[in-house]
């Protein structure tokens, strides 16, 4: 328990009757079981670390949650993450960190934003949002024309309630059919595997190649649709200002491969497929006009004698690359 001591007394002399019970103050069960209610939510008492612990501990720790239950009260507060002020560019909707009661760790909350106290310009609007390690993302829309900054602290007075009675969090379908198909893709990977041939190896170093390739067999794309999405990195696209550029969107299926989501974002380019010369089709982003105030990088090439001087003394050598990284690595 981080900042709790606890104090060990000495027995009196003459001793203690060997069944007499050591005593352990209800505040130090109740830091107990905020620490623990702070990692299982929910689920604590069908963990094993408590369903193996004395009864005694299991009653202290039931009454901690009954009066924990009693005591929630029906509105909390929320401020904003950290000690640095957020930079709300005008015209946009910029999701923006917030901290709350750890007692709403895990679970989606209601929040509704104070009658006052946001900067002139800023809005935020009634909206469910998912409470993660005590911390949730707000929307803020800035509707003016210039940023302005939101201070720590700010969002003090707003409130976080639960999730409304009648109102349930409704599970994405498409979860149960990405699952699906990543076990079907993955047999397939698995099937690839055994049946690729090394014959430049012994039997003994065929193996352990196979071995390898299992070990990391869900970082191989089973068929054209499985792209995934690295989380290595991301792509940035510095601007030279602020003022978004929204072009009007072309109809293509992509969003039930994963390739795009559903945004609110102010920024909008069409998405073009063009016909590649083998008959597949090319995915590309009509950025002329993000292009056109975008700041520009200057970085030297690397020098050809400084990257063969990196192999030295290698022996193996192996490329490796995404399968479709243009559509793999997430754009800021």
């Amino acid at each position: 328990m981080p900042k709790c001591g606890v104090l060990v007394v000495k027995d009196p002399p003459g001793g203690l009757h060997p069944k007499v019970p050591s005593v352990l103050e209800m505040n130090i069960l109740s830091k107990c079981y905020q620490e623990l209610f702070g990692q299982f939510c929910q689920s604590l008492f069908e963990a094993p670390l408590l369903s193996q612990a004395p009864t005694a501990f299991v009653h202290a720790f039931q009454h901690c949650q009954q009066a924990e239950t009693q005591s929630v009260p029906t509105l909390g507060r929320v401020k904003v993450r950290g000690r640095r002020a957020w930079r709300i560019p005008g015209g946009t909707t910029t999701l923006v960190s917030a901290t709350c009661s750890a007692q709403y760790a895990g679970g989606t909350v209601l929040f509704e934003p104070a009658e006052s106290g946001l900067p002139s310009g800023l809005l935020v609007s009634p909206s469910l949002v998912k409470v993660v390690y005590g911390t949730a993302s707000i929307p803020v829309v800035n509707v003016g024309t210039t940023n302005i900054l939101l201070s720590a602290y700010t969002l003090q007075s707003v409130h976080v309630v639960s999730l409304p009675s009648g109102v349930e969090e409704v599970q994405p379908v498409t979860a149960t059919i990405i699952a699906q198909a990543a076990q079907v893709g993955g047999s397939v990977v698995q099937e690839q595997i055994e049946a690729i041939e090394l014959p430049l190896l012994a039997s003994a170093e065929q193996e352990q190649a196979r071995a390898l390739l299992r070990r990391y067999h869900t970082v191989f794309s089973a068929h054209d649709g499985d792209l995934g999405c690295t989380n290595l990195l991301s792509h940035d696209i510095p601007l030279l200002d602020n003022v978004p550029v929204r072009q009007r969107y072309c109809r293509i299926p992509l969003l039930e491969s994963q390739v795009i989501r559903e945004s609110c974002s102010p920024y909008a380019s069409p998405i073009v497929l063009v016909r590649k010369k083998n008959g597949t089709l090319w995915l590309c982003v009509d950025y002329r006009q993000l292009n056109s105030k975008t700041r520009r990088d200057a970085f030297p090439l690397p020098r050809i004698e400084e990257s063969l001087d990196a192999l030295t003394g290698a022996s193996w050598f192996s490329t490796l690359d995404l399968a479709s990284s243009y559509n793999q690595v997430p754009v800021t």
